[in-house]
């Protein structure tokens, strides 16, 4: 039996979770209504301020005619400023029209002046072309007559051309003509400073040869006589008579367009040539830049004289050169023969002196003395004294060392090394004061940079023995950088005290404690502080005393004027001098334990009018 559908039992139908807004949107919900909270309060003190305002405004009495005055005058000031304006317009356009009127003025007469000179110069041209033009014509105008009535005809119209044009022709040739000599005087001077002028040498009116300059005529010259000086000297060492020969040797010389070109010694050569028979080939040796000698055998000297050099020589060192002490020259030439020395006698005298070299000891020196007196090497000293043993070695009074063995005088070798190295340069400290950090106190705002240079130098050997430096090139590579320091002026309290018109200061900032006052049995306070804590001037003077006494032991003394004196004993160093005028907070001297103490203190007195007053009386807080 079916049943009803009332009688079916009803299922409960399935309805859909609602799940409401995602936190997302309740996240940017949140962010509008602040955002139009915010927005709407603005507006509100915004309207509320706009409100204030205008109740201030009408509580103003006569507001309304205040406004109206206000912006009549702000209308009138406009108004005055456009009018100002168009005014300086006017003005500057004035001022540029009669400017460039005046610049007219100016102008016009160079360019009438132009143009009338482009004319005269271009009318006879005109001209001319004009007359061959119709010249040319008179063939066609004429076609009855013959050539030679038309010959005849072109010739008086030529004629009464030139005759009736020939004023213009003058006027041009007015201005072409200066033009002209203007460029062709400059053709004549250019030309002119084109060519290579020199001089030509002559003796007695013979041409010897040319020089470039005068200073070179003068130096050949100055050579000749100076080998004439030499002649002269030679014979009267020789016994000769230097006055029997022919010494008036006079060149001159004259201009010359051309010519090769000789040295000072050729030309003094060729001048020898031609003032003298007596002459022949030579070499001459100048020592300091002074003609010394004359001598036949040059190329034997030139290698007796390497021999000489050739010890100290080093041709793997490219810093090291070598030469004579003194500028010894040889010069192949032409030379008077009565001025030739034997080559014997000239190595003989460039030989004179040098030899052994001593030192005389003193009583009581040691070698070390001597080592250190002549710069000579321990291993040089005992190679050339074998009785030497040590450094250490006492010398008797008198005795002679051998030191070394010199060259003969001019022939002393000079070696020159040249060095170049390294070294730092210091950096400065810049300091400043600051009442921010405690006196005695020192800040390192910016390190600083040690700065580096290179330094070349040569180093002079004579004979083996330095002689001198001579600094060539200091070079910076890097600049130093200076070092930035505060340095603390701030006092703790207690550690000023206020006297008449001045102010004591606490003489140790950075003490530890004070371990006894002035009393009966003692006479100042012992202020402790560590082994070198600087001790600083209570007041500005003059020091007075500064030393050691058997019981203060290093000891200062200030005189401050106005009766007032102060004392600073027991210091491990002075930092001051007798006569010294120092500053309030100077440094004077450092913490010590000197004379007659027991610990590390600075004991401190001061005296008013010779009588001493206690500095707790001053410093009673500390």
């Amino acid at each position: 039996m079916h049943s009803s559908l009332e009688d079916r039992p009803n299922k409960p139908k399935k309805t859909k979770k609602h799940r409401g807004p995602s936190r997302f949107s309740l996240w940017l919900d949140k962010i509008r209504c602040r955002r139009t909270v915010r927005s709407w309060r603005r507006q509100s003190r915004k309207q509320s301020r706009q409100t204030r305002m205008a109740s201030l405004v009408r509580s103003i009495p006569y507001a309304g005619l205040i406004g109206e005055a206000l912006y009549l005058l702000g209308f009138w000031c406009e108004y005055a400023l456009i009018c100002a304006g168009r005014a300086v317009i006017r003005t500057v356009r004035a001022i540029v029209m009669h400017a460039l009127r005046l610049l007219l003025i100016v102008v016009r007469p160079f360019l009438l002046g132009i143009i009338t000179f482009l004319e005269d110069l271009a009318e006879p041209l005109y001209r001319m072309q004009s007359g061959l033009r119709h010249m040319g014509e008179l063939s066609e105008n004429m076609p009855e007559e013959d050539t030679r009535s038309i010959r005849k005809e072109k010739v008086k119209y030529f004629r009464r051309g030139a005759r009736r044009y020939f004023p213009l022709v003058l006027n041009a040739l007015s201005y072409l003509l200066p033009v002209t000599a203007g460029i062709v005087l400059v053709y004549v001077v250019r030309t002119g400073l084109g060519f290579n002028y020199i001089l030509n040498v002559m003796v007695d009116g013979e041409s010897v040869g040319y020089v470039a300059s005068e200073q070179v005529f003068e130096n050949a010259r100055d050579d000749v006589q100076s080998r004439i000086d030499t002649a002269k000297a030679v014979m009267q060492l020789s016994g000769g008579d230097a006055s029997a020969g022919d010494w008036d040797i006079t060149p001159t010389y004259t201009l010359a367009i051309s010519g090769e070109a000789m040295t000072e010694s050729e030309v003094a050569n060729a001048i020898l040539r031609a003032s003298s028979d007596e002459i022949g080939e030579g070499t001459a040796v100048y020592i300091d830049g002074e003609l010394r000698y004359v001598i036949n055998d040059g190329d034997h000297l030139r290698a007796f004289l390497q021999s000489v050099k050739q010890p100290y020589v080093d041709t793997t060192d490219p810093n090291r050169r070598v030469s004579f002490v003194h500028d010894i020259t040889l010069v192949d030439g032409v030379y008077l023969l009565d001025s030739i020395v034997p080559y014997a006698d000239v190595i003989t005298e460039l030989q004179g002196g040098g030899g052994v070299q001593y030192y005389t000891a003193s009583e009581g020196e040691t070698v070390e003395n001597v080592v250190l007196t002549t710069g000579v090497s321990w291993d040089s000293l005992a190679a050339l004294n074998t009785d030497l043993t040590s450094l250490d070695q006492e010398l008797t009074d008198g005795e002679n060392l051998i030191i070394g063995v010199g060259s003969p005088e001019l022939l002393k070798v000079e070696v020159i090394r040249r060095e170049t190295y390294s070294t730092d340069i210091d950096y400065d400290t810049i300091e400043t004061e600051s009442d921010e950090y405690d006196f005695g106190e020192t800040v390192v705002v910016s390190p600083g940079e040690t700065g580096i240079q290179r330094i070349t130098q040569d180093i002079v050997y004579v004979d083996g023995v330095q002689t001198e430096i001579n600094t060539v090139k200091v070079e910076v590579i890097k600049e130093p950088v200076a070092e930035q320091v505060i340095k603390g002026t701030r006092l703790k309290s207690g550690m000023t005290a206020a006297y008449g018109s001045g102010e004591w200061m606490w003489p140790v900032p950075g003490y530890t404690y004070v371990s006894r006052w002035m009393s009966s049995y003692h006479k100042g306070a012992d202020i402790c502080a560590p082994y070198g804590t600087p001790i600083y001037a209570s007041d500005s003077g003059v020091v007075t005393t500064a030393g050691y006494h058997y019981s203060y032991g290093n000891y200062v003394i200030i005189d401050h004027g106005n009766g007032w004196r102060t004392l600073y004993a027991h210091m491990s160093a002075l930092g001051c001098s007798v006569g010294q005028a120092v500053q309030r907070g100077e440094v004077i001297g450092y913490v010590g334990s000197t004379g007659n103490s027991t610990g590390n203190h600075c004991h401190f007195e001061m005296y008013q009018n010779g009588v001493l007053v206690s500095a707790r009386n001053f410093f009673g807080g500390m």
